[in-house]
């Protein structure tokens, strides 16, 4: 069984949409108000297989969470990659009946 494993690491998250929606900040400027919310980052890899499977790693922790633990920025990119995995896997099926 194929897996694809995907690492999400909550702290770059935010600091890649307040990089690119920002005119203003710097990049420094942008570590410096990351680093004062003073805040656990969630550090979490996903592992989504191709029978539609997966597993959910916390980082820090090293063990298995379930999807009702995501919140927030993980609970956002754990459904954008599950969106992204069945638009691929319906355009493969519609090219393969072509």
């Amino acid at each position: 069984m194929i897996a694809n494993k995907i690492r999400f690491i909550e702290r770059d998250f935010y600091r890649k949409v307040m990089y690119e929606n920002s005119e203003f900040l710097s990049e420094d400027q942008i570590d410096k108000i990351l680093d004062s919310a003073d805040v656990p980052w969630e550090d979490i890899t996903f592992k989504f297989y191709d029978n539609g499977s997966m597993e959910i790693f916390d980082n820090n922790t090293e063990q298995l969470i379930s999807i009702q633990d995501l919140r927030g920025a993980a609970y956002d990119f754990y459904v954008r990659q599950r969106i992204r995995i069945i638009r691929s896997n319906l355009q493969a099926k519609i090219l393969q009946s072509a």
